[in-house]
C-alpha cells in the first residue's frame, strides 16, 4: 500500500493501512537472511521513521496511542544507525571531493577517507550488537502492530468534516516546529539549530506525502521542495558529524596542511548547503501555519467529497504496493 491517506476512506483505516503496511515491510527487512543486512536495517531504519511521522500526523486523534507508538518507534530504532551513520560521512566526504575537484589533489586527502572506511568497518564488525538491536526492533514493531490494528475513531465511521480538522491540527503543528526551527537556524547558525530545522522539515514532507491524494498535482511541487531542504541539511549535518570528529582526533585525519584545507572545503560547503536550505525553506514555508492548516482541512475535505461517491468498496487485498 502507498505511504499515504486517501480522503475518501475513513481516516482511521487508513491510518492502519498505511501502519501496518510499513511496519510488516519493517520487520520483512529485520528478518531477511540473505542480502546486505545493514542495507536491510537501513530500509528499517526508514519504516521507522515513515511510521513516527504517521503516528505525528494523527496525534490530535489520541495523545495516548501517540505517546505510546511513537516511544515504541523511536525506541526500536535505536541501536541500528551505527554502520550507515558512518557509511554516510564517506558519502560526504565524496560529495566534498566531487565538489571541490578543481581545487584538490585527492591524493592528498587519502587519509581522511581511510580513516572513515575504518571507522565504518569497525562498526560493520559489531555484528553481536546489530543482530540484538534487530531483535528488540522486531520486538517493538510486533508490539506496536496490535495496538495499530485496534486504533479506531467514532467506530470506524468515516466523518470527513472532522478528519479534515484532525489531519489539518496535526500538519498544522508539525507545520509550526518547522517554522519556528527556520527562523531558529537563521539567527542562530548554530550546527543543532540546522539539525532540528532538518528534522522538523523531514516530518512536515512525511505529511505532505500522506495529504497528497486531496491534490496531487498541488503536492508535487512542496514535496519535491521540501525533500530538497531536508537532504541539504542532512549533507550539513553529516558535515558537523565530521568536524566534530576531527576535532577529536586530528592527527588520525592527516597532517596539519591536510587538516587546514579539510577544514576550509567543510566550511565553505556547510555555508552553501545552508544557505540553500534556508532559502528553499523560506518558501516551502512562506505562509502562516494556521493557514496552512486551514487550506489542508479545506482540500481534504472537498477531495472527500468530490471522489466518496466515485470510489468502490474497499476489497481484501487491495493495493498491497509499498512505498
Amino acid at each position: 500500500m502507498a505511504y499515504e491517506i486517501r480522503p475518501a476512506r475513513a481516516l482511521d483505516a487508513e491510518f492502519r493501512k498505511a501502519a501496518v503496511a510499513q511496519i510488516d515491510r519493517a520487520l520483512k527487512d529485520l528478518r531477511q537472511e540473505e542480502g546486505d543486512p545493514h542495507e536491510a536495517v537501513h530500509e528499517a531504519r526508514k519504516r521507522f521513521k515513515k511510521l513516527r511521522g504517521l503516528v505525528r500526523l494523527l496525534r490530535p486523534a489520541g495523545e495516548d496511542l501517540y505517546g505510546e507508538l511513537n516511544a515504541a518507534f523511536r525506541d526500536g530504532a535505536r541501536g541500528l544507525s551505527g554502520v550507515r551513520d558512518k557509511a554516510a560521512l564517506i558519502e560526504a566526504f565524496d560529495d566534498l571531493v566531487a565538489t571541490f575537484d578543481d581545487k584538490l589533489r585527492v591524493r592528498s586527502l587519502a587519509t581522511v577517507r581511510r580513516k572513515l572506511e575504518a571507522e565504518r568497518d569497525d562498526a560493520a564488525g559489531q555484528e553481536g550488537d546489530l543482530a540484538e538491536a534487530g531483535r528488540r526492533a522486531i520486538q517493538a514493531l510486533e508490539q506496536a502492530r496490535s495496538k495499530v490494528q485496534a486504533f479506531q475513531i467514532d467506530g470506524g465511521r468515516h466523518d470527513a468534516k472532522k478528519a479534515g480538522r484532525l489531519l489539518a491540527k496535526g500538519a498544522g503543528r508539525t507545520y509550526a516546529r518547522a517554522h519556528d526551527a527556520m527562523k531558529r537556524a537563521r539567527k542562530t547558525r548554530k550546527a543543532e539549530d540546522f539539525h532540528e530545522l532538518r528534522k522538523r522539515v523531514k516530518y512536515h514532507w512525511m505529511h505532505l506525502r500522506l495529504l497528497a491524494p486531496a491534490w496531487p498535482e498541488a503536492f508535487e511541487a512542496p514535496i519535491a521542495a521540501a525533500k530538497a531542504v531536508a537532504d541539504d541539511l542532512g549533507r550539513d549535518h553529516d558535515f558537523a558529524v565530521m568536524r566534530a570528529e576531527i576535532r577529536a582526533d586530528p592527527k588520525a585525519f592527516g597532517d596539519e596542511e591536510t587538516l587546514s584545507l579539510l577544514i576550509a572545503l567543510i566550511d565553505r560547503r556547510q555555508s552553501e548547503l545552508r544557505e540553500r536550505g534556508l532559502a528553499g525553506a523560506h518558501r516551502l514555508l512562506v505562509e502562516t501555519d494556521a493557514h496552512f492548516a486551514a487550506r489542508i482541512e479545506a482540500l481534504y475535505r472537498l477531495a472527500a467529497r468530490e471522489s466518496g461517491s466515485r470510489m468502490p468498496p474497499e476489497t481484501p487485498g487491495a493495493d498491497r504496493r509499498v512505498a
